[in-house]
């Protein structure tokens, strides 16, 4: 995640090119942020985007990842010590000191999170602007012509923190009679996943459901592959669903949206879509639920 936010969220060039689509206020907001802490520094792209907005950020980090984003907070004061009166970071969110804020958690977090920005305060006569984001999976659209470098590529898309990232692939989208058995023996390379105890209990617990169940699965020995025709996948197993057209599959990702956060396949159509191998390597454009959130912060 590191070289992810130095190479395609800190290189000068395409920081400029991002942010001649926006203005800079010239009336700082306190914009709280209740970032996520399912994989390693799951807010940096709202604390950046609230800085470059103008705003100053307040930042509830998940107990989950509680250092890193603090930890880069510190180095940029270090070389500005201006970011310093712009950045807090707080155990909890403290709402009659923001003016608007930004929240990601679970599909429960998201109600709880729109109950507080419904509540008006000494501070809000109304109810608080809030940008709210709830539970998304990602899928992955394969024609049956992928390489094996692709392959490979994806199973980076499907196991990358340990497949607990809402931009990892849960779901793919397949041809009638696609051969999934060079997908599965990619994954098998990739079976030390295993060792992290809390992902192997997982993985016996699926496949223990599974058997229990009588339903057909491919065992890879690192994920459990088996038909269903939702991203709700659970961790340490992979749904798939058969497609005849793939106008047929577009149409069911469409019908979808609101649970997918990208599409991995082998060529872009719009910023929902990824290639093989950047799932978890998202640019600056790729904002979360497809939600401009610099636009968003622009209008406040």
């Amino acid at each position: 995640m590191l070289a992810t936010i130095a190479e395609n969220m800190l290189d000068t060039s395409k920081l400029t090119q991002w942010l001649r689509h926006y203005t800079i206020t010239n009336t700082p907001k306190t914009i709280g942020v209740v970032m996520a802490g399912n994989i390693p520094l799951a807010g940096f792209h709202d604390f950046l985007c609230v800085l470059a907005s103008g705003n100053l950020f307040t930042g509830k980090p998940s107990h989950k990842d509680p250092y890193l984003l603090p930890a880069l907070a510190e180095q940029l004061t270090t070389i500005n010590p201006v970011w310093r009166r712009r950045i807090t970071f707080a155990d909890t969110l403290p709402l009659d000191a923001i003016q608007a804020f930004i929240a990601t958690g679970s599909d429960a977090a998201a109600r709880h999170f729109g109950k507080l920005a419904a509540t008006t305060t000494a501070q809000h006569r109304r109810p608080t602007p809030a940008l709210i984001r709830h539970n998304r999976r990602s899928v992955a659209l394969l024609s049956g012509h992928e390489t094996p470098d692709e392959l490979q590529a994806l199973t980076d898309d499907i196991l990358a923190y340990f497949g607990l990232g809402c931009r990892n692939v849960s779901q793919l989208y397949i041809p009638e009679h696609y051969d999934l058995q060079p997908l599965a023996t990619t994954l098998a390379a990739r079976a030390d996943i295993r060792r992290h105890t809390g992902y192997d209990h997982n993985y016996r617990y699926q496949k223990t459901i599974l058997t229990m169940n009588a339903r057909p699965f491919i065992d890879t020995t690192a994920a459990l592959l088996y038909e269903e025709n939702t991203p709700d996948a659970p961790l340490a197993t992979v749904h798939f669903s058969y497609y005849k057209h793939l106008s047929d599959a577009l149409e069911t990702i469409t019908q979808q949206n609101e649970q997918i956060q990208c599409i991995v396949a082998g060529a872009t159509i719009n910023n929902k879509f990824c290639t093989f191998g950047t799932a978890q390597r998202p640019f600056l454009h790729n904002y979360a639920d497809g939600t401009d959130t610099m636009r968003w912060l622009n209008e406040l």
